[in-house]
């Protein structure tokens, strides 16, 4: 039991002192899965957080003001990858320096309308699978994706009609 009352003090601690330092901004991350595949985009040019075009990330993007996270994770992949989706699950939630990582799960409704939508921000867009050693993942992006692997396993393995 102490261990639990740990842990909320934990979460609470980090939730009103990352509010009262500004950081806190929502960010929608979608892992969209196509059979076996999921999308990969190359990462934007980020000194900040040292990611370079030559890196992959999923896509998503930030959640505008009074925005549901549901809308956000639908208008961030019609913007970036001109894709309509569903959303299959929450896979869950990872905190990253400033922002709150909000990780989906999500299905393309017809993949033949992927294309780049802002070559300004990512060169190429493609399907991978998560065992491809040779895709080279943001170290963010690579730790989700290792964490919610049992769960994304799971969703390729299940038939799009039963979800």
């Amino acid at each position: 039991m102490s261990n639990i009352v740990e842990r909320m003090k934990n979460f609470l601690y980090w939730e009103v002192y990352n509010r009262l330092k500004g950081n806190n901004q929502d960010v929608v991350c979608a892992v969209i899965i196509d059979g076996d595949k999921v999308l990969a985009q190359t990462a934007q040019r980020n000194a900040v957080i040292h990611t370079d075009d030559t890196q992959y990330v999923t896509p998503g993007g930030k959640v505008e003001p009074g925005e549901s996270l549901n809308a956000a994770v639908h208008r961030e992949i019609k913007e970036e990858t001109n894709l309509n989706i569903d959303v299959i699950k929450k896979l869950g939630t990872v905190r990253n320096n400033k922002y709150k990582l909000h990780w989906f799960a999500c299905r393309p409704t017809d993949v033949s309308l992927l294309q780049v939508i802002e070559p300004q921000k990512q060169k190429e867009l493609k399907w991978v699978s998560l065992d491809d050693d040779a895709v080279n993942w943001t170290p963010k992006n690579a730790e989700a994706l290792q964490k919610f692997r049992p769960q994304i396993i799971k969703i390729q393995q299940t038939p799009k009609e039963a979800e």
